[in-house]
């Protein structure tokens, strides 16, 4: 008799401990996403789509001011020509910007966008680093 009350009571226990381990697994599926903003936050983002109001201002979009097109170098041989436009290799007939390369010489670039000619030439600058460098070593 009293291994069958023993019994009864190990069972009961466990099963006490079973219903308290489905407790906390609930409370563990309450347990909120870190990701989501708080309560307060929703709150107010709820408010102002309802009400037509933005929580924001409103600013104009302000479009970024393009490099304007410069020849960097050009590689100039019988078979092959291109040209550096803009960190971009372009060969005659490429496109940059909406203007199309059609003409490339040793020296220069012509480039025709929406019926306007746009003529680009190399920088003679190494001539001057050169003279500068020469200059500096004395």
């Amino acid at each position: 008799m009293l291994r069958i009350i023993s019994t009864y009571i190990a069972v009961v226990v466990l099963l006490s401990l079973g219903f308290l381990g489905v407790g906390t697994m609930a409370k563990a599926a309450e347990l909120r996403n870190p990701m989501q903003p708080p309560p307060y936050a929703l709150q107010k983002f709820r408010q102002a789509k309802w009400t037509g109001k933005r929580t924001t201002t409103s600013t104009k979009a302000i479009k970024p001011q393009q490099k304007p097109l410069q020849l960097t170098s050009i590689l100039y041989a019988r078979e092959r020509k291109v040209a550096i436009i803009n960190d971009q290799m372009l060969v005659v007939g490429d496109r940059i910007r909406g203007a199309e390369l059609v003409k490339l010489t040793r020296a220069t670039a012509r480039l025709i966008r929406k019926g306007k000619v746009i003529n680009l030439s190399l920088d003679n600058n190494l001539t001057t680093v050169r003279k500068e460098a020469v200059e500096s070593d004395l």
